[in-house]
Parts: structure tokens; C-alpha cells; sequence
């Protein structure tokens, strides 16, 4: 029998089964995590304004062009540049020859600023924003560095100070040491911040989210609470957020962070030695991985659905030594059935570089069944649309099908279970069809749920258009 009434308004909206949020009742289903797939090395950092300190990533799909910014390191000579790249693809990147800032007496570098390492951009897609500010992007304050200032561009590359003062004023147990993010939410209609946050007499790790109108000005920042833990205070350091609206479904916000597990090796001092002979962080104490969660326009709660790694370290010394495998900012289209995102590996040591990895199209997770079947039944919702689209893999012997139900549960003749048409296959669009046809915009409006019964097969998105 259905477990809620509670009824939500998805209108014409992606849903991605990442969370419990339209999911009612699984019946020998379950929700999946989903794993990347190594996609080659992005970039090697090979120059001497980069070196083994490289971090903070942020990539970007903007029109035709892929935009990355990320720290780079003189070590302990000079503060941390700030370097940019781009790609044609989200593959192959190139660092342009700006002629920015000066380095080593020279200015054939990819250097876009001359410090200010913790820079994080973003496309301002806010309705009427002014060409000269197309870009926006924020930066811990050197002078104050419990402060966040804030940066305009019309090109992504040349970058000017918004104002003298920071945007951002100093905050209770944040030092904003991290990479804060930033971004126009078309959902929200305002800028959010994800901004690192310390709880705690033990200084967890944790992420505090705020809001703005104008770029300018910002609202307190409030601590996310965690599903996990019911509590602000997460179950383990998570460092970097990385939250920022999935492009395909910008009501869900995708958040990467790396989690730390300090004083936690996995090498010997010989092996985390030979890796990384001279570290500048803790070598081989620390060892990390990234994580998933997910939280959703206009809310202080993460999902953290999956406590399992969804980027794991690997095989290799050089995988398990301080802050390496951390996840960059952005998660970006890079083929027809394809999307990427780049973990920095290798952090510390002398073969330091950001790797690509790849994931179907909202494939981050899944409602899956196994061979023997299962069925899975959604909340009652209210929808907008002609037909109903499936993003779905199955195997030769699987198979989905589907029936619309009442919110009490009772089948709507016409789209029955036994009416509808066996799916059966591997597509990121798949037109749902009973006996009738697929068209469904009789029920537009009405609020009903769905039953879908799987075998062998693996849901991944839904959406009515």
C-alpha cells in the first residue's frame, strides 16, 4: 500500500533518482550508486607556477568553450597564482599564453591573477546581467582572509575587483580557506553561496550556504544540515563542497566534496615516502576520497543518501597520500551520451595532475532492480506534459514497464501495468506508451503516482514534457 499522501509539484521537471524525494516505496528495489570511469588525464601541472600544489578546480561549459580555473603554486616562493585553461571538447585542454602577470620575469604563462588562490567563477546567467559582468567569480580576501571579495569579467579572462571592501564580510567559524562557491540559481532567482563552514569544539569540516540579490550583498550564512546525522555537525570532514546546479536539472544541486579521514594511512612511512618525498601537507597520514550528495534549490539539508565513496583512490601509492582525490567544481556535457568531471590526483607529489572521469547522462545514481525484479512506487505528484520520458538501461533478459496510478493507489484504466508497452533497452529518452499511445496530458494537473516494475534494469532520470 502507498506510504504518503504528501503530494509534489514536479510540473516539467528532470527528476534524477539521487534522493528519496519522489520515491514512496521500494519493494525489492533500491537506490544505486553509480561509480565515474577513468577518462584520461586533463591536465599535467608541468609548469613552475603550478607545480605540486595545484587545487581548487573549477571547470565550466560555457557555449562552445570549456573554462577551467585553478590554483597554482610557487612553493613557499610568492603567493598562489591563479591559472586558467580551456578546451574545445572537455577533453583536450590547452593553457594559453595570456601575458597577464609576470612570473619568473615572464609573462608566457596561463596566469590570470597573481594571487589569490582559492578563485572560484562562474557564467552569470542572470536575466539582464551587463556584459561586462557575464563572469563573477569570488576569492578569499588576502587582507582578510575570514572575508570573501568579489570579481567581474566579460571574457573569463581579464578579471577586475567589484569593490575596495569584500562582498562577502568576515563570518562566525569560517575563514572561507577553501574553495567557496557561487552561482545564479534560475530556480531560486537570487545568487547562492556554499561556503566552507567548521563546526564544533572538534572543527569539522562542514558547508554553510547564503544568498544574494545583487552579487553585492549576502545574507547570513546558515550551516547545512546533513540527512545522516539529522544534525548541522556531518559524520565526517567533507571539505571542498562543490555544489552547483546539475545543468540538465538545475532545481537539484550536485554536490563532490572531498571527505577527509585524518591520521587514517594506508601506506607505510616507506611507501607514502617514496610517493611523496617532501610534503608539505601530511604525506601519508591523511588519506581521502569524494562523495556525493545532493540538496535542492531553497533548502539548508544535504542528502547524503550514499555514505559509500563514489570516487574511490585507486590503485597506486600515490591515490592514498594527504589531499589527493579530491573532486574539482563543475560537472559538464562532453559527448551525446556523456558527461565528465575532473579529481585532482596526485596532490603533493612531483607527477601532480587533474584527471577527467565520465558518467552517462544523469547517471549518478539509480533506482535498480535485480534479476529476480522488484517495483518501486513514487509519491503523488502533479505534472505538466504530453508524455512521459525515461532516462533507463536494461539487460537483453530486463525490462520496465509502468502503470499511472490514483494517489490512493488505484490504477487509471487506460495506463495500466498490464497496458503498458515492455520496455526493453538502453536510452536516454524513451517515450513511455500503453495500448493508447503515450500521450498523457489528460492527467495533467491531477495528482497521481507511479508504479514502475523492473526487472534486471536501472532508472535513471524521469521527466514529463
Amino acid at each position: 500500500m502507498p506510504q504518503t499522501t504528501e503530494i509534489r509539484d514536479i510540473g516539467s521537471q528532470r527528476e534524477l533518482f539521487v534522493d528519496y524525494y519522489l520515491i514512496d516505496k521500494l519493494d525489492g528495489t533500491s537506490l544505486k550508486l553509480h561509480h565515474p570511469q577513468p577518462g584520461g588525464v586533463a591536465i599535467q601541472y608541468d609548469q613552475p607556477w603550478e607545480d605540486r600544489l595545484a587545487f581548487y578546480t573549477t571547470v565550466l561549459k560555457d557555449g562552445d568553450t570549456y573554462r577551467m580555473y585553478y590554483r597554482g603554486s610557487l612553493m613557499g616562493q610568492g603567493p598562489h597564482p591563479t591559472c586558467y585553461a580551456e578546451s574545445r571538447d572537455g577533453i583536450h585542454w590547452t593553457k594559453p599564453n595570456l601575458g597577464l602577470v609576470e612570473i619568473n620575469g615572464s609573462t608566457k604563462n596561463n596566469v590570470i591573477l597573481p594571487h589569490n588562490g582559492q578563485f572560484c567563477a562562474f557564467v552569470d546567467a542572470r536575466p539582464g546581467v551587463p556584459e561586462a559582468e557575464r563572469y563573477k567569480a569570488n576569492a578569499r580576501d588576502q587582507q582578510q582572509p575570514s572575508s570573501l571579495i568579489g570579481y567581474t569579467s566579460a571574457d573569463g579572462i581579464h578579471w577586475t575587483n567589484v569593490r575596495d571592501e569584500p562582498i562577502v564580510p568576515v563570518a562566525l567559524e569560517n575563514n572561507f580557506d577553501s574553495q567557496n562557491v557561487m552561482f545564479w540559481s534560475e530556480v531560486e532567482g537570487c545568487y547562492v553561496l556554499y561556503a566552507r563552514h567548521m563546526v564544533g569544539d572538534a572543527r569539522i569540516r562542514s558547508t554553510a550556504r547564503g544568498t544574494s540579490t545583487d552579487f553585492l550583498n549576502w545574507s547570513e550564512q546558515i550551516p547545512m544540515a546533513f540527512s545522516d546525522t539529522g544534525s548541522t555537525t556531518p559524520s565526517q570532514h567533507l571539505y571542498t563542497n562543490q555544489t552547483h546546479p546539475y545543468f540538465r536539472a538545475p532545481h537539484i544541486y550536485i554536490s563532490l566534496p572531498g571527505r577527509i579521514h585524518f591520521n587514517r594511512p594506508a601506506l607505510t612511512e616507506a611507501q607514502a615516502a617514496a610517493v611523496c618525498p617532501d610534503p608539505t601537507s601530511n604525506g601519508g597520514a591523511d588519506i581521502s576520497d569524494g562523495v556525493l550528495l545532493t540538496t535542492r534549490s531553497g533548502t539548508t539539508h544535504y542528502d547524503f543518501t550514499f555514505k559509500e565513496s563514489f570516487v574511490r583512490p585507486g590503485i597506486g601509492y600515490s591515490n592514498w597520500t594527504s589531499r589527493t582525490n579530491y573532486p574539482a567544481l563543475g560537472v559538464v556535457q562532453t559527448g551525446p551520451s556523456e558527461i565528465s568531471l575532473y579529481v585532482q590526483r596526485d596532490y603533493d607529489q612531483q607527477t601532480a595532475h587533474l584527471d577527467r572521469m565520465t558518467l552517462r547522462i544523469d547517471g549518478f545514481a539509480s533506482v535498480n532492480a535485480p534479476y529476480t525484479g522488484g517495483e518501486m512506487v513514487t509519491k503523488p505528484f502533479r505534472f505538466s506534459g504530453k508524455e512521459l520520458e525515461l532516462n533507463y538501461s536494461t539487460s537483453a533478459a530486463g525490462s520496465i514497464r509502468i502503470e499511472i496510478q490514483e494517489p490512493n493507489g488505484v490504477p487509471i484504466t487506460g495506463y495500466t501495468l498490464d497496458e503498458c508497452s515492455e520496455i526493453i533497452g538502453d536510452e536516454l529518452g524513451r517515450i513511455v506508451r500503453w495500448e493508447g499511445g503515450g500521450d498523457v496530458s489528460k492527467l495533467t494537473g491531477a495528482s497521481v503516482r507511479l508504479r514502475f516494475a523492473m526487472k534486471d534494469a536501472d532508472l535513471f532520470s524521469m521527466c514529463f514534457r
